[in-house]
């Protein structure tokens, strides 16, 4: 916060304004988990306004309203609000370009844009219908710029990289799709931009991540260019790398004891060629990694048993493993130096697009292969070597293999983990003959009190009413999920997760609506909103 005051006098008014202000820059709640490491949550729509409104009322109030306001930016659309009327704006797509402001105009956006510490900017930004090139945002802290590439974007990102000593940490994300194969082989002004990272433009960066997608022909020529900006960037401790480069850049990211998050998306003939012994360490400094696009054996091959000391795992597989491999690979992971500092293992069947800007877990429709032998059936004595980790907070694993574990099973995998806050087991191809129930669930939440969020496969068609165990009540777990979940009775099930879960948010079924069970699912969620809100009204009459 902008104010600065003694914490042993907690009733100023300043500082309670200071807690106003930090309740009011809240951002948006999001479950979804998010592998990016460049990450820009800006305020709710309703503290925007209230933040508007505060740096109106006095001049007291002002500074530190408008360094709320405006510190943390998902466009550069407030800028131009600032001077341009609402009928320039709205005939923007007609004229395609706006008038250059006054010097009074200039005057105004410069002060604004001394506040912004953060700025994410996308395709088709306000930034191209004005002339920004000798724009800059001295104290920009974090930048997120993600944009389809064309000759302009280049020169429009420079100014906003620096030098400013304070950039610490930004994501480029190019998308370059073109049939022009000349413009390809022939493209000085992204390769002379690649040339100035990082020593010119952000010398003082410590969080990339870096995304150059290239469409169709001409990958190849710019690999190079792309590959020396990577290897420049000397200071950098956390990085994400989303995009082609050549078997000595990818030897260097996975060597490099100086990286402490790494995100890597490779090729698995890559990671072939690179004939690693047992006496060389991959992420020898990580403390978390996220790998997409390989199979589990070849993850397999990059672990050690000394060396490697993990909080965080991520592993998005293209392929689903053998029920051999999955125990393979966990035994590997729970090697006892990892036992104690795995936090986080995130484990599930994802397709990786290594010269792409994203990934995306499979669609509805995409081939996939049968799993329905023993081959591929995760049971109990696959997930054995869970048990060693010593009380994880995460643990995720929706690999598309059925899942074989009955209620004791599972409550037996996680008991030493007190401190469990998210689980998802997720199995593919519907229910196996070994399945959960809503038994289970509650079975669950009382060995593990701090859960917060819990997805699974479970029987619903049965809803216990009683019996040894089956009092518990979680005043912590605030989203449930059940994928694949047969269910009878959506208004007993309804009543039954309202009474022991009395403080549930959400509660999700199958994704899709022409799933099996999806209507029912939805059914339950909208009586609990019934439940609860009958419950508030007859606590409001007492």
């Amino acid at each position: 916060m902008s104010l600065t005051l003694p914490k042993h006098n907690p009733l100023y008014v300043a500082v309670i304004f200071n807690v106003i202000l930090d309740f009011l820059s809240e951002p948006f709640t999001c479950y979804d988990n998010d592998s990016d490491i460049v990450q820009i949550q800006t305020p709710q729509d309703e503290g925007r306004r209230a933040l508007a409104a505060l740096a109106q009322t006095c001049r007291m109030f002002s500074e530190p309203s408008l360094n709320c306001l405006w510190c943390k930016l998902d466009s550069l659309q407030p800028l131009l609000r600032c001077v341009f009327t609402k009928e320039e704006l709205v005939s923007l797509p007609r004229t395609g370009k706006l008038r250059s402001p006054s010097l009074a105009e200039r005057s105004i956006i410069e002060r604004h844009s001394l506040r912004i510490q953060e700025l994410e900017v996308w395709e088709d930004e306000s930034i191209f219908w004005l002339d920004f090139s000798d724009f800059v945002l001295p104290n920009l802290k974090v930048l997120n710029w993600t944009l389809i590439y064309d000759p302009d974007s280049v020169a429009f990102i420079r100014p906003l990289l620096g030098p400013s000593p304070k950039l610490v940490a930004f994501n480029l994300s190019l998308n370059m799709e073109t049939e022009d194969e000349d413009e390809l082989d022939d493209d000085e002004e992204l390769t002379s931009f690649l040339k100035t990272l990082p020593s010119s433009l952000c010398p003082a960066v410590k969080v990339v991540s870096f995304d150059m997608h290239r469409n169709r022909r001409g990958t190849e020529s710019i690999i190079p260019h792309i590959s020396r900006a990577v290897c420049s960037f000397d200071k950098v401790d956390r990085f994400a790398i989303r995009s082609p480069v050549d078997d000595i850049t990818l030897r260097h990211l996975i060597m490099c004891p100086q990286f402490t998050q790494l995100l890597l998306s490779a090729r698995q003939s890559q990671i072939e060629d690179l004939s690693l012994t047992r006496s060389d360490t991959p992420f020898p400094g990580a403390k978390k990694i996220s790998l997409f696009g390989l199979d589990l054996g070849s993850i397999t091959g990059l672990l050690r048993s000394e060396g490697q000391m993990f909080s965080s795992t991520e592993f998005h597989l293209d392929v689903s493993p053998t029920s051999q491999l999955t125990l393979s690979f966990l035994t590997a992971l729970a090697s006892r130096p990892r036992r104690s500092s795995l936090q986080s293992i995130i484990l599930d069947r994802a397709r990786a697009n290594t010269h792409a800007s994203s990934w995306w877990l499979e669609e509805p429709g995409d081939a996939q292969q049968e799993l329905l032998d023993d081959h591929y059936i995760l049971s109990r004595h696959t997930l054995q070597p869970l048990v060693f980790f010593h009380d994880p907070c995460e643990l995720s694993i929706d690999l598309k293999n059925p899942i074989s574990l009955n209620d004791e099973e599972l409550v037996d995998l996680v008991r030493g983990w007190p401190s469990l806050r998210f689980l998802r087991l997720v199995s593919g191809n519907g229910l196996s003959t070994k399945h959960l129930t809503l038994r289970g669930l509650i079975l669950l939440v009382a060995a593990c009190p701090k859960l917060e969020r819990v997805d699974l496969c479970v029987d619903a068609r049965e809803v216990p009413s009683s019996g040894v165990g089956m009092d518990a009540r979680s005043a912590t777990v605030k989203v449930l999920e059940f994928p694949g979940s047969p269910i009878n009775d959506p208004r007993l099930v309804a009543k039954f997760l309202s009474k022991h879960f009395p403080f549930i948010i959400l509660v999700l079924g199958p994704p899709y609506k022409w799933e099996p069970y999806a209507e029912e699912w939805v059914q339950v969620r909208d009586e609990m909103y019934r439940i609860k809100k009958d419950k508030n009204m007859l606590s409001n009459v007492t």
